[in-house]
């Protein structure tokens, strides 16, 4: 009976968590891994579980909105950024194989916590840094590691579509079919180092179920819900979530 009543509460929070984390990436263009990889380490089973689950459903709402507004995405700006985090990301991914559960735990609560102070004090000041060639391979770089051992490329990914798009619907639909092509990658990276398991066709079903009723609330809200106050809300929340996994 406790263990029904345990595997229901996990069905529960990824469906909970997959709504909301849709919903933030619909509207603000990024943020999926970044808000479901606060909680699932916590109670999935383990770290690799949690990236595998994180990036199909991350992948997952992003082809929805990709194949929404596929006349929008800038593929032109796309391949070396996509090289290098592809290259990247396996060899991050190979590195997590031989890393505890703990370590990698701590690893991402300082991932949390930079990330958030990054984007709450010094976004508007270093984003438009990010758009030359060498940058590319930089951004390219950066974004595979904290895609292969964290499941959150988009940072590095949104100052280089900031620095490179003005138009707002480019902006979100480039940055989403980023996440569709990587997420394929990293998919197949995760499968290969042993990071699938049987019970992760069902997570990713009660997941997908509520990135639909997310990415539709989002669609809708869109235009009404003001960017910055959603993100510093997340990047506050992401503080209090990396100190925890520190601790």
């Amino acid at each position: 009976m406790l263990d029904i009543i345990c595997i229901m509460l996990i069905y529960t929070f990824i469906f909970l968590l997959a709504t909301i984390a849709s919903f933030i990436q619909r509207v603000s263009g990024f943020g999926f891994g970044i808000f479901v990889m606060m909680f699932f380490p916590f109670f999935l089973p383990t770290y690799g579980e949690s990236v595998m689950l994180s990036g199909l459903l991350s992948g997952s709402t992003a082809l929805m909105v990709a194949l929404q507004n596929w006349k929008y995405i800038r593929w032109d700006i796309m391949w070396r950024v996509t090289l290098f985090n592809v290259l990247f990301s396996f060899l991050a991914t190979e590195f997590m194989t031989s890393m505890s559960n703990d370590f990698l735990k701590q690893c991402l609560g300082v991932a949390l916590i930079l990330i958030a102070l990054y984007f709450l004090f010094f976004e508007n000041r270093m984003g438009r840094l990010f758009s030359s060639r060498p940058a590319q391979v930089t951004i390219g770089s950066v974004s595979g590691v904290m895609g292969g051992m964290f499941a959150m490329p988009g940072p590095p990914l949104v100052l280089y579509c900031i620095s490179t798009l003005t138009d707002k619907c480019e902006y979100v639909s480039t940055l989403q079919a980023f996440s569709v092509v990587l997420n394929v990658f990293y998919a197949l990276f995760r499968f290969k180092a042993g990071f699938f398991s049987d019970a992760l066709p069902a997570w990713w079903m009660v997941g997908f179920l509520g990135t639909l009723i997310g990415a539709s609330l989002g669609a809708r809200c869109f235009e009404l819900i003001s960017n910055r106050t959603l993100k510093v809300l997340v990047y506050l929340l992401m503080i209090v979530s990396g100190v925890v996994a520190i601790v």
